[in-house]
């Protein structure tokens, strides 16, 4: 950290008041509030925030075992036990020689323990990032100066990037792009960005998550290269069989592409995003993913999902449907979940149980193929529900 040590912690125990002053404005008609946070209400965060400063505080004080960082959502006073871990926290911190000491931070990692200087900037980032968290769920102003903002970003900039940060149960969720030095992007939109928030939180976004890559797959939109390779798998009766719809020409493909390659606003009902699942090794797409904004207020999005048959048995539509998911429910900020299938579509059926999802609803015959009445199931999962 580019500060003595004493600066160090004044500026940590700033960001912790300042927090504190936001999370004792909490009532217990706002605990079931979203927050920036994925799947998190405020109720989960403030347990989460809790744990964390318990955690900190037995660290400090030579301590670390797993159990203590354990969020406890069901306290009948999320306010005042969060309260009372900030001045634990902080009177860990005010001893002598805590920054000298080995922290065991088992949230970062399971065994090795880390310097207290690099520790308790850890532990400000959290809690400058924490304040606004709350501050956004509130929809009220807080202010967080520019010392500590700055402060801030250097730990930011310095925390490694990787597929552990894609794990549930993450310290820091995945970076989203940072804006260009040229942009009117603030210090504090580039600390959220790097943890993974959108700045604008609430308003939600269809373009911050792509490309996705997985183990073996690279998912984003498609591009007008993509003509036959979406012709070859949606021209065929086979898959167009549960669609609804006769197979795609080559330039109703063509057409699709057009529409499909510069995303969607994603800000009503209706809107949609499409994304081309690549094999790392091979640039045409394979499949495709499709999530739909089906009612913005309560944040319903549907997904759906169409591959090449030649491409089945090989687990790629799960492990991309299974990643789409997850940016639906953390950077598009999805609540729910739901796909609805034709309910002879044996392998879209295994693919939702595959996911999770449960099955919701079985319309029967509730659209007419042609001459032949044809039956849905509806599966869904919740955004807290999702591994």
């Amino acid at each position: 950290m580019p500060m003595n040590s004493g600066g160090l912690l004044a500026l940590d125990a700033e960001a912790v008041r300042v927090g504190a002053r936001v999370v004792a404005q909490v009532t217990a008609a706002d605990l079931d509030r979203p927050t920036p946070c994925s799947a998190w209400t405020l109720r989960d965060l403030l347990a989460h925030m809790t744990a964390q400063h318990r955690g900190f505080a037995t660290a400090a004080k030579g301590g670390g075992g797993p159990e203590v960082w354990c969020p406890r959502p069901d306290d009948p006073d999320p306010v005042g036990a969060y309260l009372a871990a900030a001045e634990e926290v902080l009177a860990a911190f005010a001893a002598p020689g805590v920054l000298e000491r080995p922290f065991h931070l088992p949230e970062i990692h399971p065994e090795r323990t880390f310097p207290g200087e690099i520790a308790v900037g850890f532990h400000l980032l959290d809690y400058v990032v924490h304040a606004w968290d709350v501050a956004r769920s509130l929809d009220t102003p807080v202010v967080l100066g520019r010392h500590l903002l700055d402060a801030a970003l250097v730990v930011a900039r310095a925390v490694p990037d990787g597929p552990a940060r894609d794990a549930p149960g993450s310290a820091f969720a995945a970076p989203l792009p940072v804006l260009d030095a040229g942009s009117s992007a603030t210090p504090l939109d580039e600390i959220l960005r790097l943890l993974g928030r959108m700045p604008t939180w609430p308003e939600p976004t269809s373009r911050v998550f792509w490309p996705l890559r997985t183990d073996r797959l690279r998912i984003d939109l498609f591009t007008p290269d993509d003509v036959d390779a979406m012709h070859a798998y949606q021209g065929l009766p086979d898959v167009a069989r549960y669609l609804y719809r006769p197979p795609h020409t080559r330039e109703r493909s063509a057409e699709v592409i057009q529409e499909r390659s510069q995303g969607s606003p994603w800000s009503n009902a209706g809107d949609s995003l499409a994304l081309a699942v690549r094999r790392t090794e091979s640039p045409e797409p394979i499949g495709e993913i499709v999530l739909k904004l089906a009612d913005a207020h309560a944040r319903q999005v549907e997904i759906g999902w169409v591959f090449h048959p030649g491409h089945s048995g090989k687990g790629y539509a799960t492990e991309a449907a299974r990643a789409v998911a997850a940016a639906a429910v953390g950077t598009l900020g999805a609540h729910r979940l739901f796909a609805r299938l034709d309910t002879r579509n044996d392998a879209s059926i295994r693919l939702c149980e595959r996911l999770g999802m449960r099955r919701e609803a079985h319309l029967v015959e509730n659209d007419l193929d042609g001459r032949h009445w044809s039956s849905e199931y509806v599966y869904a999962i919740l955004a807290r529900e999702l591994a």
